[in-house]
């Protein structure tokens, strides 16, 4: 609890320096302008906290931290992710500790503004709860799309996985998740968009669990380009974003917010 409350003071302070008004300028550089081509995805490490409310059906609130990373490799063109949650505080009935790791490979196919790419996501079961991980491994495709005109950005991207092998015992995994995109880039590194947004039907149960809404809120400190805030010259990016889940799916959150800090290496 200590590490997230350090955490959370740290987002709310970097939140705090970045809402001091700005005046204007007329250097170029503080100006968000169109960019000739969307930039490629930065290598990264991120520390994000989420943290929900309440839940359908159940009473009580939940913290989680979520420690994810990503590297791109440029030979090859291959992105390569990861991500670990971690409950840190739970409604009385539940317990806390970390879940189950996700791991995701893409390949990235370019045109002029655009980006396409397509791999596999997989889900190791880590966690030592049986309440928090699946207790199975699973598999599936993950594929996306984004198109960049001048400062917005938009596009989509999903992954989908399934149960291959695990206990008898345990209950059958399968999940498409559907994250759309929308962001526009504005002056002095400050951007705007959707939330995180991630859509969730689940395949066992025959029903959409997640229809959240949301947007998006992000500030970049570090250099900026002509261009505006691009890639891999920006040391940090501190975003503060907010959704609520349309369905009333029992045990989800209704409410949702996320507060990161993403260091771009």
């Amino acid at each position: 609890m200590a590490a997230s409350r350090f955490f959370s003071c740290t987002v709310i302070f970097a939140l705090i320096l970045a809402s001091t008004p700005l005046k204007a300028s007329a250097d170029p550089e503080a100006v968000a302008s169109p960019s000739p081509a969307p930039q490629l995805p930065p290598t990264y490490v991120q520390v994000q906290e989420e943290i929900s409310p309440d839940y359908t059906g159940d009473s009580g609130s939940s913290t989680q931290l979520n420690f994810s990373g990503q590297m791109l490799v440029p030979g090859n063109r291959y992105l390569l992710r990861l991500k670990l949650p971690v409950v840190t505080s739970a409604p009385a009935e539940s317990v806390t500790g970390a879940g189950d790791l996700s791991l995701t490979s893409l390949r990235f196919f370019d045109t002029e503004a655009t980006h396409y790419f397509a791999g596999l996501t997989a889900r190791i079961p880590t966690s030592r709860n049986s309440s928090l991980g699946s207790g199975k491994y699973s598999l599936g495709p993950a594929f996306g799309y984004q198109y960049q005109s001048g400062r917005w950005r938009v596009g989509f991207y999903t992954q989908n996985y399934f149960s291959i092998m695990g206990p008898s015992s345990r209950a059958a995994v399968g999940k498409s998740k559907i994250e759309p995109i929308v962001d526009l880039s504005l002056p002095y590194g400050w951007s705007v968009g959707f939330s995180t947004m991630s859509i969730t039907y689940d395949w066992v149960l025959n029903k959409w669990i997640e229809v959240p809404i949301g947007g998006r809120i992000t500030k970049a400190f570090g250099h900026f380009s002509r261009f505006g805030p691009i890639g891999n010259l920006l040391p940090l990016q501190a975003t503060l974003e907010a959704e609520q889940n349309l369905s009333r799916a029992v045990d989800t959150p209704g409410w949702t917010t996320r507060i990161s800090l993403r260091w771009i290496l």
